[in-house]
């Protein structure tokens, strides 16, 4: 099988933060990669892979809107759309929002930090088995907000509290937020990883959601 990784503001030093990521899909699958907008519409247009996985914030600039059409209509097709890695970490409250309603989600940017996280047992969607998935495991996300219930797929542990080393343990303030979410679009699944350092929980969600 393929993945594309779609790389529209590439900068190596960040690969280097999901190395482990791309180890273990390069170990599986044949990993292809676009950097330019040409590159991505090509590859979409004469390929079919398992999974598209948005490493960065730059398919919601404007200049590349032809790009992020082809990818919502590439996914309403049937296609697996992972959203993540960089993404997380520059993508800015009002881009968060715009980007999820593109997909008809009411998704926005909520809290940033770290914390437990455990499966949810509510979910429906997407389809995947909780036994193929981490045991209750810590993050540090951007957490998204205004979720269904059923699109969570991982939510604070109860009584979360947050884990800092410089900020006090207070109480999560928002429990509703999600670190990981997933929603049907149209014939294909939509997917958020809010995880900004690379745990290995948040590869193995990738990985399952990549069929691998």
């Amino acid at each position: 099988p393929q993945i594309f990784l779609l790389s529209l503001a590439y900068w190596e030093p960040y690969d280097e933060i999901y190395t482990s990521l791309i180890d273990q899909l390069s170990n599986h699958a044949e990993i292809k990669r676009a950097k330019s907008a040409n590159s991505a519409i090509t590859f979409l247009e004469n390929e079919n892979p398992r999974a598209v996985i948005v490493t960065d914030q730059d398919l919601h600039d404007n200049k590349n809107k032809h790009v992020f059409d082809k990818v919502v209509s590439w996914a309403r097709g049937g296609g697996t759309v992972i959203v993540g890695l960089s993404f997380c970490g520059f993508t800015i409250p009002t881009e968060f929002k715009n980007f999820f309603s593109s997909f008809g989600l009411p998704w926005t940017r909520g809290d940033y930090h770290r914390t437990n996280f455990q499966f949810n047992p509510s979910l429906t969607l997407p389809p995947v088995m909780q036994s193929s998935l981490s045991a209750p495991y810590s993050m540090k996300v951007l957490h998204v907000d205004k979720a269904r219930p059923e699109e969570k797929l991982y939510i604070p542990v109860d009584g979360a509290r947050i884990q800092s080393s410089v900020f006090a343990a207070d109480p999560v303030n928002d429990p509703t937020q999600a670190a990981v979410a997933g929603a049907k679009i149209g014939q294909g699944d939509l997917l958020y990883i809010g995880g900004v350092n690379g745990e290995e929980g948040s590869h193995e969600i990738t990985m399952r959601f990549c069929g691998l």
